[in-house]
């Protein structure tokens, strides 16, 4: 049986979501062809110090160290249980002994299928501003619109602050729904992409929502059927 390791905490909603959206879709798999699932925790804060610092190598090292640990305890491919995280893919496939599943590709794949060519997209400084994630979409076509620089810079912190240490508001609900609106009122889009685990129960649907959360399990669960099947 396969088993899917999830490089978790980062934060730990998200990888509640994660989890539940997972444990969802293989639930409708025959009991015995059901893989099993690994959760290793990194810390929020020491993720987020660390990619504050801008240097690559360290970061690298904290997640290829959960990596290892999931690979020790019998994962046959991994998930990161987050987005930005994935501005270090390419370094971290280099040197993990797991193969990982690529949320990026997961939600290109489901916005094509969408028919989707003007997305917005909330998330991260770096996942706005930096071309892991935006410039992915846009090399499959794809046109992406992303915040004003001051509220790229709000949605950050309250990521990397209030979000990461406590509960959701009612005002953190009203703050990231005027930074969509005002993403909607300057372009035509047809859907917005909420490339952040921690941002989706924040915002009210007014256009179709991409969740990069439920692509990436999809295509984990495939990769997960692949591997048994195989």
């Amino acid at each position: 049986m396969a088993t899917i390791g999830v490089v978790g905490g980062l934060g730990p909603e998200g990888t509640v979501h994660y989890y539940l959206k997972l444990t969802e879709r293989l639930r409708a798999l025959p009991h015995d062809g059901r893989p099993g699932l690994l959760v290793d925790h990194v810390w929020m804060d020491r993720f987020a110090s660390l990619l504050r610092s801008g240097v690559e190598a360290p970061v690298v090292s904290l997640l290829g160290d959960s990596l290892l640990r999931l690979h020790r305890g019998g994962a046959d491919f991994a998930v990161i249980a987050a987005v930005t995280p994935h501005k270090f893919l390419a370094a971290l496939r280099q040197a993990s002994p797991l193969p990982i599943v690529d949320l990026v590709e997961a939600t290109q794949r489901d916005i094509l299928r969408a028919r989707h060519r003007r997305v917005g997209m909330i998330g991260t400084r770096a996942t706005l501003t930096e071309p892991f994630f935006k410039g992915g979409l846009e090399r499959a076509g794809i046109e992406v619109t992303v915040p004003a620089t001051r509220e790229i810079e709000f949605l950050d912190e309250l990521i990397f602050g209030a979000l990461a240490s406590g509960p959701k508001t009612p005002a953190m609900s009203r703050d990231v729904q005027r930074i969509v609106t005002n993403m909607v009122a300057k372009a035509r889009l047809d859907a917005i992409v909420v490339a952040c685990t921690d941002l989706m129960e924040l915002v009210e649907p007014v256009l179709p929502l991409v969740d990069p959360v439920a692509s990436h399990v999809a295509l984990a669960v495939e990769s997960a059927s692949s591997n048994l099947n195989g």
